[in-house]
């Protein structure tokens, strides 16, 4: 009589606590050398979802692996931020964040089978730009004051290199005096989103914004060109808060800072007859999927510009002015 065998099942999955994945995951971003913000902006969202499953009842007081995590997670937290009455793009933003950490997991094996995260129906937003009256508001001239502070002068000279250049706060942020050529007039962006430095050219009015700018206080100590009080380098969100009460000071409802970028792109269209790949390069995008996003917002705007300025229809035009002086002669 044969010898019976039996066949024993082995599980392909790695047991893995999930807060265990996740700073195994962080540790792999931050030597990539990926950005602090974006760093800073996984640990947020995961520490949110880590939440929302703990307060599953069968994982009550245990914790919660890898291995547990399904479809169906992803699912309930999905209803759970719809209910809560969540932003339909900001849930987005938050399953786009925890995706990349779980298919990471899914290819350590610490999750199997693998499931596909399907992000939700979201209407596209339109840019909260900064209308032509507002921005007006936002660069006038700070009185020549003894009294008037420096981080009013810091942010109106902020305020004129974001509508002149499109740079993004952290780029703001992090740009040295040494990479300010005025003789070129020129000035280097090295920290960028996408880690590719890029070149940006002072207009003769931002050229004159940032040398009245800098002759309003005493630059020894730092190396930033748009330093805290102090010469410490200015943080993102000092930055924001800084600028919020900049707007308020002058009576501007809005107060996000990242609008000034969306009314940089939205002029820049307007002017250039939607120069896409141009305004790509001037925003340091990667791909144009997201420079097309504002193309297609302003698609009507350009639209109105490329009909009244199109070469076709002026050159009728002048032909018609032609005929009318001709045949009054």
């Amino acid at each position: 009589m044969g010898t019976r065998r039996t066949m024993k099942i082995i599980s392909t999955t790695t047991k893995m606590l999930l807060q265990a994945a996740f700073d195994e995951f962080i540790d792999e971003k931050e030597s990539a050398n990926s950005a602090p913000d974006t760093i800073r902006s996984y640990r947020g969202v995961f520490k949110q979802f880590k939440t929302f499953v703990d307060g599953f009842d069968e994982f009550d007081g245990v914790d919660v692996t890898c291995d547990v995590i399904d479809v169906g997670t992803i699912l309930k937290w999905k209803t759970s931020m719809l209910n809560d009455g969540r932003n339909p793009n900001t849930i987005n933003n938050y399953l786009t964040h925890m995706r990349a950490f779980l298919y990471w997991s899914m290819d350590k094996t610490y999750i199997t089978p693998r499931f596909k995260i399907e992000l939700i129906k979201a209407q596209q937003e339109h840019f909260k730009e900064f209308t032509l009256e507002e921005q007006k508001a936002l660069i006038d001239k700070p009185q020549r004051k003894k009294e008037t502070h420096f981080g009013e002068w810091r942010t109106w000279a902020i305020v004129h290199f974001v509508l002149a250049t499109g740079a993004r706060a952290s780029t703001i942020c992090n740009i040295k005096l040494e990479d300010v050529d005025f003789v070129k007039r020129e000035i280097i962006l090295a920290h960028t989103k996408n880690k590719k430095a890029q070149i940006a050219a002072m207009s003769p009015d931002l050229y004159s914004a940032l040398k009245q700018y800098m002759s309003t206080a005493d630059f020894t100590g730092t190396t930033y060109l748009f330093p805290e009080i102090g010469g410490r380098k200015l943080t993102t969100n000092a930055l924001r808060l800084s600028f919020a009460r900049y707007c308020e000071n002058r009576g501007v409802e809005k107060t996000n800072i990242h609008g000034l970028r969306h009314s940089y792109a939205r002029s820049f269209l307007l002017l250039s007859g939607g120069d896409s790949l141009t305004l790509q390069k001037a925003l340091g995008h990667s791909t144009l999927e997201m420079t097309k996003r504002y193309a297609n917002l302003y698609h009507e705007d350009i639209k109105e510009s490329l009909i009244k300025y199109n070469p076709l229809d002026n050159l009728k035009k002048g032909k018609s002015r032609r005929n009318k002086m001709q045949g009054s002669d």
